[in-house]
């Protein structure tokens, strides 16, 4: 079982550590979905939950076994309650600058949920 934490302030560091996860994980051929993924949710975290305030703290943990890793980005933000997600983006919305991130998180993991101020996903590793 791996695991490690990371914490970031900002999003400066977040391709380093993004692909220095990806390198722990020995994960090489799911690195287009994790860098999309923890880069979307990483995004969010700074945008939504620290509204961009570079002195508050972003939380990235992973857990990995041999099949599967969990991920948690956890801001400082209030968190919320519910978690509602697009099945699908509309043609006209699909260029948008915002709202495709949890969209995009869901398709390409196993499982998302909201746990107060922090984004739980679950990702399969099996080929």
């Amino acid at each position: 079982m791996k695991s490690n934490e990371f914490i970031l302030y900002g999003l400066s560091e977040h391709k380093q550590v993004i692909d220095r996860i990806i390198a722990e994980l020995n994960a090489f051929e799911y690195s287009f979905d994790i860098k999309l993924i923890l880069t979307e949710a990483l995004t969010n975290a700074f945008k939504h939950g620290n509204k961009m305030n570079v002195d508050k703290p972003i939380y990235l943990r992973y857990l990995c076994d041999n099949s599967s890793v969990r991920f948690e980005v956890e801001d400082s933000g209030s968190g919320f309650k519910n978690l509602i997600i697009n099945k699908e983006i509309s043609e006209e919305n699909l260029l948008d600058d915002q709202g495709r991130g949890l969209f995009l998180i869901k398709n390409l993991s196993d499982n998302i949920e909201m746990k107060k101020n922090t984004l739980v996903i679950q990702k399969s590793l099996l080929v």
